[in-house]
């Protein structure tokens, strides 16, 4: 029988788990992996880490000895399009490859809102390693444009890059996704004394010449303006090959696309009207399609994510349900701790935590148990012992 050839479009995580799992399915394999950004898979949810120093190649997921004794060919070059009749990859440079299961991972781009100036060579969607080169490039105060962790830490870790840095986000609050009211409101009092301006309620209307204009008229120094509001799924050569696709390329729990011998995984993939944009989730979607593609069978299930976050000189963390609207909190301002727990029926649905969150663990055992509350509440929220003469 003659050695099957998988290509795996895409050198992020969804691509690297995918061609480690063909190879895993399958020995005598020859498989491919296409890395468009011309270097080795890395940590992406880490990059933000640079601006406060980190070497960039302790990103690095693999090393080029992991792909050898792997036997997986790391291919530099971008794939501009597919012709599934005679099975065959093209790329820029006019040279092509063909092959028998295609693994498409090309993940997403960083959305850009709409603003007049939002093509100036200062204003950068934050998603790869060059994007963070190339917003060094421009030093200077930063603004910020987005809410969600990807901002706060991009916050974070230019602030003590020495700028001045001003975060915009378009709701009322911080880490809407992660953190209730409650939580937010008393984490955006930590990113304050970290010394870090928030404008809430912002539109990005105009970026000008070292300046970054919102639609209500306020108006923030910007050498550097870093999109960090949410992705748009790259899934151009699927439809170009004819793919069906909704909001990305959609696939079955075998990570299966409309076309026969294709398959897709992470960010670019929507699985029952869903694109996660995560990491752990485009690692276990890329791990069933590399199997699935090397002739094994694995279904992906999904799992409810948890939500950490280290910046701001202290952590975030939340899983569950954190929309209940029965809860239970204790706070310290003083130190800077929060904790609050969500129940549906007297059952812990969700939990989350800014500063100490050392009871992570034990805490997403207890969600997923569905913990009675008055057991929740005596082993998370002890209420503190008196002290005194009687």
């Amino acid at each position: 029988m003659a050695e099957q050839k998988i290509i795996v479009i895409g050198g992020g995580i969804a691509g690297l788990s995918a061609a480690q799992a063909a190879r895993e399915s399958d020995a005598k394999a020859r498989i491919h992996l296409i890395c468009g950004e011309k270097r080795l898979p890395y940590y992406r949810p880490r990059i933000c880490e640079i601006f406060s120093g980190l070497d960039a190649d302790k990103l690095m997921v693999r090393n080029f000895q992991w792909f050898t004794e792997s036997d997986i060919q790391v291919v530099n070059a971008v794939a501009t399009s597919v012709n599934h009749d005679n099975r065959m990859v093209k790329f820029s440079d006019g040279s092509y490859l063909y092959y028998d299961k295609l693994i498409i991972a090309t993940g997403a781009r960083g959305n850009i809102p709409e603003a007049r100036g939002n093509d100036r060579e200062n204003a950068v969607a934050l998603r790869t390693l060059s994007s963070i080169e190339k917003i060094s490039r421009h030093p200077g105060p930063a603004v910020i444009v987005g809410d969600g962790l990807l901002g706060l830490e991009a916050a974070w870790h230019l602030s003590r890059e020495g700028r001045s840095v001003v975060i915009i986000g378009r709701g009322d609050r911080l880490l809407a996704k992660q953190l209730d009211r409650e939580g937010s409101i008393f984490f955006l009092s930590i990113v304050e004394k970290a010394g870090i301006r928030v404008a809430l309620r912002g539109e990005l209307a105009e970026i000008g010449e070292g300046i970054a204009t919102l639609a209500d008229g306020r108006g923030f120094e910007a050498a550097a303006v870093v999109f960090a509001a949410g992705i748009k799924s790259d899934f151009r050569l699927a439809q170009n090959m004819g793919a069906h696709c909704n909001r990305a390329i959609v696939v079955d729990d075998h990570m299966r696309t409309s076309l026969p011998d294709v398959f897709a995984a992470g960010d670019c993939a929507e699985f029952n009207g869903r694109v996660y944009g995560l990491w752990t989730a485009s690692m276990a979607q890329g791990a069933v399609a590399g199997a699935c593609a090397a002739g094994g069978e694995k279904t992906y299930q999904p799992e409810q994510p948890s939500y950490m976050m280290n910046a701001m000189g202290t952590k975030v963390w939340s899983y569950g349900n954190i929309e209940a609207e029965d809860g239970a909190t204790r706070k310290d301002t003083t130190s800077g701790h929060f904790l609050k727990l969500f129940f549906v029926e007297d059952k812990l649905a969700g939990a989350e935590m800014i500063g100490d969150i050392s009871k992570m663990l034990p805490l997403k055992k207890a969600v997923d148990q569905a913990l009675e509350r008055a057991k929740a509440e005596k082993t998370f929220l002890p209420r503190p012992e008196k002290t005194g003469g009687s």
